[in-house]
């Protein structure tokens, strides 16, 4: 996370060496989110700091550097209820620190409140001169309030104001694949890429919009560039250990290596997608009755994290299960709060639940049943 004194976002582009990490967050709704963050680097000796942080800001409760990094450290853990407000101190003592605004404003919308979110982005633009800022606080608005088409509109003026800060790219982009336009997003982030090739978000973003596309090859390739730059990042491996399995390497050697990477991942990913990689192998390996009951656990344990029901839904999907397939996509939408790719997998589910259905019938004809 860069925390900056100016009035422009910070550059996305993800380069240099960093540190990713999945934490678990609680939404206001009370359901579960797993959050991919990218950080400048990896947190250490996290509680001696948090204690020394907290004891010197009990002594010196006016300053706001301090503070400031005791907000970026309980951000970095997952603890967000607290790094909100710590953020809210920072912004008090310190209000024109533009990016403690976007922090908190994307802390606040990735929980769920966005009203919450929508007062954040407007005090900070009360803040900010700079007009592409202006324009993309105002597409972060937008999208909390739902306004897609608007939001599309002040990030698309933000990059042609701004057309260097790979940020309004990037918050275009993922707009886009929210809004289905997968083309347009591909696009977006191949532009990103023509100026950063080496940018690790928008090379994992292109690679999913390439796989809904269905150009896996070129998404391979895509690939085979993450792990050149980041292959220890979690979301890289989580896509390697998925094309491993779909590619069938889940036996002998290359299955050993391939549970060894799950492995490796499940340390740096929350328990339910760790899990969730641990049963695709299975899954892979045609022990769809050990797949499915990792999942069904991870449904009693995480009931309220739509990466659970969905996980359960993908599984129950492979295993030839549609009906309990269709049900399972059907709550993780709901808890997800509609999102886009658990709305293709569900439809993809329904699909196939009723070819099943046409095919049960059509064999009772032929046999008389």
């Amino acid at each position: 996370m860069h925390i900056c004194n100016n009035q422009t976002p910070p550059n996305s582009e993800m380069s240099k060496k960093t540190f990713s990490c999945m934490v678990s967050v609680t939404l206001l709704s009370g359901s579960e989110r797993n959050v991919y963050l990218v950080l400048d680097q990896k947190p250490t000796r996290i509680n001696q700091k948090l204690k020394t942080l907290d004891q010197y800001i009990q002594k010196y409760p006016s300053g706001w550097k301090k503070r400031l990094e005791l907000a970026n450290l309980l951000y970095a853990t997952g603890d967000w209820q607290r790094a909100i407000e710590e953020y809210h101190q920072v912004i008090e003592r310190q209000p024109q620190l533009v990016e403690v605004y976007l922090n908190l404003g994307k802390m606040l919308q990735l929980m769920g409140q966005e009203a919450d979110a929508v007062a954040v982005y407007e005090k900070a633009l009360s803040q900010v001169r700079h007009e592409a800022t202006q324009q993309h606080l105002g597409g972060l608005i937008a999208v909390c309030r739902h306004d897609l088409e608007a939001a599309i509109v002040a990030f698309e003026s933000a990059t042609a104001l701004e057309p260097d800060n790979m940020t309004h790219w990037l918050a275009l982009g993922r707009l886009q694949m929210q809004k289905e336009d997968i083309s347009g997003a591909l696009g977006t982030f191949d532009h990103i890429l023509s100026v950063h090739p080496n940018d690790i978000v928008a090379l994992i973003d292109s690679y999913d919009a390439l796989m809904i596309l269905g150009d896996v090859g070129e998404a391979e390739v895509r690939l085979l560039r993450m792990l050149e730059l980041a292959p220890d990042d979690c979301h890289v491996l989580k896509r390697q250990i998925e094309t491993r399995c779909r590619m069938g390497l889940v036996w002998e050697k290359e299955g050993k290596q391939t549970k060894k990477m799950i492995d490796t991942a499940r340390q740096r990913m929350t328990t339910v997608e760790g899990l969730a990689l641990l049963a695709y192998y299975h899954i892979a390996r045609e022990e769809f009755a050990e797949g499915v009951k990792i999942l069904a656990r991870l449904t009693e344990e995480h009931p309220i994290n739509p990466k659970s029901w969905h996980s359960y839904g993908w599984g129950l999907f492979h295993a030839g299960q549609y009906q309990k397939a269709a049900s399972a996509m059907e709550t993780a939408y709901k808890l997800s709060g509609e999102d886009a790719q658990i709305y293709r997998d569900w439809c993809k589910i329904l699909q196939a639940a009723r070819q099943s259905q046409q095919r049960a019938k059509l064999q009772g004809r032929v046999t008389g049943v």
